[in-house]
């Protein structure tokens, strides 16, 4: 998870945020005095975005990144190609930027070789993962977490302004951990309560909600801990449908009260007594999953009438 807030920790995470907005550091410890120019490269030449971000993977190194085909339920990197595929042609920019990237004799995608399809899509796939904002005058934002080099256990998160240029302007850089992958509720789930449904970000610490008993009775409990993480680009979630109409929507690797993930259920599984009726992946339009922990023996909160696990572990 990202963000988590418990009665214990609330001030903590406010000095750990003041301290990162106010001190700048360098990768090796050290403060960085102001903003650092690089340059964009020779010629002059007007950088479009898919170029921007493959300019900034070279410039910071690997970027550290939730790879889609490895949260939160690991698969087969091939299937994720094959299933991605027609996203990667639609992107003509940035499959174009591959190609020359990568050196291939042919820029139609129908000539390529399952093994270069796979090639380009490792590529795709991690660019996607860049994000920039844009700010006008053809500049973009960017927030870049580099993996760790040299055995060291963090990475490096460089914070920014690029053109279109390639001119870089490095305003913060700081050691940082690996990132979190989110395996949370979407935004606008409706979590059981006993005043009624309301939506998960909407809740607050010491809320009442409806949570279970080791033997199984539903009681009022109250919340305990609540978090958030962002989400990044071409994030999916899984909308579960059960036969007798009770459905969620949550990152794929949400567990259920009994233990089992949500992206892993199928058609005719049993969850609470009702058969699955659909499980449905689809893109996530939002920028941040939720969680949260219920009080009680077993933490377990209801969704849409259905009971789930929690990813947080309260301090």
């Amino acid at each position: 998870m990202g963000r988590v807030t418990t009665p214990m920790n609330i001030r903590i995470l406010c000095i750990a945020t003041l301290a990162l907005v106010a001190t700048a550091c360098s990768p090796g410890g050290g403060p960085t005095p102001g903003p650092t120019i690089i340059p964009g490269p020779t010629g002059g030449a007007t950088l479009n975005a898919s170029e921007l971000r493959v300019l900034l993977i070279d410039r910071f190194g690997p970027l550290w990144h939730c790879d889609q085909d490895e949260y939160p339920v690991g698969r087969d990197e091939t299937e994720g190609m094959r299933e991605r595929w027609p996203q990667v042609i639609a992107d003509v920019e940035l499959l174009a930027v591959i190609i020359d990237r990568l050196g291939l004799s042919s820029t139609d995608p129908s000539d390529l070789t399952d093994a270069q399809r796979l090639e380009v899509y490792r590529q795709w796939k991690v660019v996607v993962a860049v994000s920039l904002e844009p700010i006008g005058n053809d500049r973009y934002r960017f927030d870049y977490l580099a993996r760790p080099v040299g055995g060291a256990a963090e990475g490096t998160r460089t914070a920014g302004i690029i053109d279109d240029s390639g001119e870089i302007t490095i305003e913060q850089q700081a050691r940082a951990g690996e990132p979190m992958c989110p395996i949370c509720l979407a935004r606008g789930t409706l979590i059981d309560t006993p005043a009624g449904a309301v939506q998960v970000e909407g809740l607050r610490l010491g809320d009442p909600i409806w949570t279970l008993t080791v033997d199984g009775r539903r009681v009022a409990g109250i919340v305990i801990a609540l978090g958030s993480t962002t989400a990044p680009p071409n994030h999916e979630v899984v909308r579960l449908v059960l036969e007798d109409g009770r459905t969620v929507t949550a990152s794929p690797g949400h567990p259920l009260a009994d233990g089992r993930l949500i992206g892993d259920l199928r058609p005719g599984d049993v969850v609470d007594g009702s058969p699955v009726a659909d499980v449905v992946r689809e893109p996530y339009a939002s920028t941040e999953t939720f969680d949260l922990v219920s009080s009680g023996d077993v933490g377990v909160y209801f969704a849409g009438g259905i009971p789930l696990g929690s990813t947080l572990v309260p301090r």
